[in-house]
């Protein structure tokens, strides 16, 4: 059932994206011949105003067939025929549309569920971070000058300095603070009790019901107070004892409502990409609308970077073709966010995930590469500054190729996706 709701979600950011094109085309003039929910044979269609509106048999993603977009068409309801300006705004409308889904969608959630907004810090003891001087709730402004606007930049701006020290500025009762901190190593094989702890503490926050800690027992709310009657505090501790622990069942205390209770724990074999950690994380809090809508664009913005890190990482090599995500992983990380103990937490980690793939999918396709929106974009945009029509034919073959290596880039993401998930 994961895997079904991680397909439709998947479908519905491909599905927006569609719908941009198709309003936008709409908007200007340009005839529709078809729009289609999902892929494949025709199961149901319906004719209506010259647009056919059909329903197909792969339940994946979804598709516009404009007028004249891959042929010239004399025709005034014919994209070739259309003005520059009117070409690239049915262009971008796809992606538009889906960095406002993810806009919104972050929005809502931050309202309803709160964020972890600026000052909700927490150091973890003995960490960097910590041992620097870096106190709980003191708001980190930059990073080696780079400036933070989302705890997603706690990873992202520091993953690819290789271990060396960073120039943290901090803020603490309206004073500013810089303090060098050498970050360390976390990643590679670990071994987990397998939850999602609430900040620094050891009160479960979230849980997967396929782990066998939840299988034992464990659910969201309880706090863990001892592994094997060794006694802990934090997650920090609780880490230690697991790396040294290793693979061996471990015996697993908490309390529940006052009541203590143990169960015994096949530790899960987690092994994850190597990167470095400050030792800082974020609480969550109720936040204004005003707070939700500020989060929600400084999300956005640390995605947008992110994803420019990302690229530029791949080209210099810091990370690997192996590393990147295809189709595959899309809807296994989502099938893995609807595994958790609540509603509420199902709805939160899936809408949270939905907006930053959707958010991923209309930044990406905004890039110059032949075959994305964005190397359209570029076309037309000649097309108006020289006053004269690119050969629609010559187009399409450069689309072509740039369709073919991203297939080949599509094939390579799934492999990895498969061996990841079987452990090749």
């Amino acid at each position: 059932m994961s895997i079904v709701i991680a397909i439709i979600a998947l479908s519905v950011i491909i599905i927006i994206h569609e719908l941009g094109h198709f309003i936008a085309a709409r908007s200007v003039g340009i005839r529709v011949k078809e729009f289609s929910l999902f892929m494949g044979p025709k199961l149901v269609s319906k004719e209506k105003n010259g647009t056919v509106y059909s329903i197909r048999a792969i339940p994946i993603g979804g598709f516009v067939n404009l007028e004249g977009e891959e042929e010239d068409v004399e025709s005034t309801t014919s994209f070739s025929a259309k003005k520059p300006l009117e070409k690239i705004w049915v262009i971008a409308a796809g992606p538009l549309f889906n960095i406002a889904f993810a806009l919104i969608a972050l929005f809502l959630l931050f309202i309803f569920t709160g964020y972890s907004t600026d000052n909700q810090t927490i150091m973890m003891e003995n960490m960097p971070a910590y041992e620097s001087g870096l106190r709980n709730g003191d708001e980190i402004i930059s990073i080696d000058g780079k400036k933070v606007y989302d705890p997603l930049d706690m990873t992202v701006l520091i993953y690819g300095n290789d271990g060396q020290s960073v120039l943290v500025e901090y803020e603490r009762d309206a004073q500013l603070y810089t303090k060098e901190i050498t970050p360390f190593k976390d990643g590679g094989i670990s071994y987990l009790v397998n939850f999602q702890a609430v900040g620094d503490s050891l009160e479960v926050g979230g849980i997967s019901e396929e782990s066998d800690a939840y299988i034992e027992g464990l659910r969201v709310g309880d706090i863990i107070t001892n592994l094997n009657d060794y006694p802990l505090s934090n997650r920090l501790e609780l880490k230690e004892y697991m790396d040294i622990n290793g693979e061996t069942d471990v015996k697993v205390t908490f309390e529940r409502k006052g009541e203590i209770n143990t169960i015994l724990v096949t530790p899960y074999v987690s092994d994850q990409p190597v990167y470095y950690n400050l030792g800082i994380y974020y609480d969550y809090t109720s936040v204004t609308i005003f707070e939700a809508l500020k989060h929600a664009i400084n999300f956005s913005i640390a995605t947008i970077r992110s994803i420019y890190y990302s690229i530029l990482w791949l080209i210099t090599g810091v990370v690997s073709l192996t590393e990147i995500m295809g189709p595959v992983g899309i809807v296994t990380t989502l099938g893995n966010t609807v595994k958790q103990d609540t509603f509420k937490l199902i709805m939160m980690s899936l809408i949270n995930m939905m907006a930053f793939i959707s958010l991923n999918l209309g930044l990406m396709n905004l890039l110059p590469i032949p075959a994305l929106d964005g190397s359209k974009i570029i076309i037309y945009a000649i097309e108006g500054i020289r006053g004269k029509k690119f050969n629609v034919a010559r187009t399409a073959i450069v689309s072509l190729v740039g369709l073919v290596c991203l297939m080949a880039l599509l094939l390579v993401t799934t492999y990895h996706d498969i061996a990841r998930i079987f452990g090749w």
